[in-house]
């Protein structure tokens, strides 16, 4: 009896645990995922613990890195960030003017957050890719496709998911496929968690299990998700690791790595 209680415990302990999702916002402000007037792209940095649920919110740490890459040109802006406030926790912001057309993938290597449910600790890179097309720059072209160039450039993450399809020009319902890539090499059997971003509370999940999507890619490291509502969709690699950090209190504990992309859809009116 004492065994079958224990089972049981652990079992619930492993769901609460499982359910526990926590997803690095990186976004730009703008309703139409690009440049405001005056190309500027204002970016919202935070942590929650489920965008698809709105919340709640999470400290975030000041950032290890934060930067961009266009035109295979990878450019540091730590400078750029400020601090603000997000669901009452402590977040950041970025301006960031573009200057040259061409797809835009900003990254970000948060600080690493202590999750104290599951004693681990988190670190999750990010990235958002976004086109120029809003900025109005200049071009050679008449279709202006210098714009979205190097949509499938890569930043060099430890954990990385690699666009298959031009994501920042999605409509909603069309498949998105990404490879998880780990120091560079694809990742087989990988688990890939994907939230809506459910900034408004207009989306009514049916019950918990739809907070977080579960995927797993193949022997190639692929994957394939079809996001169903117009909007950003988080796509969270997590990876099988070795490694250990450190706890608040100086215990070793485990280290949890992954990699997010943010893609975003548009209803086709």
């Amino acid at each position: 009896m004492n065994s079958v209680r224990n089972s049981l415990i652990v079992g619930l302990s492993l769901c609460a645990s499982a359910a526990c999702a926590h997803v690095q916002v990186l976004v730009p402000v703008a309703g139409d995922g690009a440049a405001q007037p005056g190309a500027v792209c204002e970016l919202d940095l935070r942590f929650v613990e489920h965008a698809s649920q709105n919340g709640p919110a999470l400290p975030m740490g000041q950032p290890r890195q934060f930067g961009v890459v266009v035109n295979n040109k990878k450019t540091p802006l730590m400078e750029l960030l400020k601090p603000k406030q997000a669901g009452g926790q402590p977040a950041f912001t970025a301006n960031y003017t573009l200057k040259e057309a061409g797809a835009h993938v900003f990254y970000l290597q948060p600080a690493p957050y202590w999750e104290p449910d599951e004693q681990v600790m988190v670190t999750h890179y990010t990235k958002v890719i976004v086109n120029s097309c809003a900025a109005k720059l200049p071009t050679e072209s008449h279709m202006g496709w210098e714009n979205w160039e190097g949509w499938d450039t890569l930043v060099g993450l430890p954990v990385e998911i690699e666009p298959r399809v031009q994501c920042t020009s999605l409509w909603t319902g069309s498949a998105f496929t990404g490879i998880v890539r780990v120091k560079g090499k694809p990742a087989p059997n990988c688990r890939v968690e994907v939230e809506f971003l459910n900034d408004q509370g207009t989306v009514k999940m049916p019950d918990n299990s739809y907070l977080t999507h579960i995927l797993k890619t193949n022997t190639k490291g692929e994957f394939t998700y079809v996001p169903a509502r117009a909007g950003w969709w988080a796509l969270t690699a997590i990876i099988e690791t070795k490694q250990t950090a450190r706890s608040p209190d100086g215990k070793k504990v485990e280290a949890e790595l992954g990699g997010v992309l943010w893609i975003r859809c548009v209803d086709m009116k």
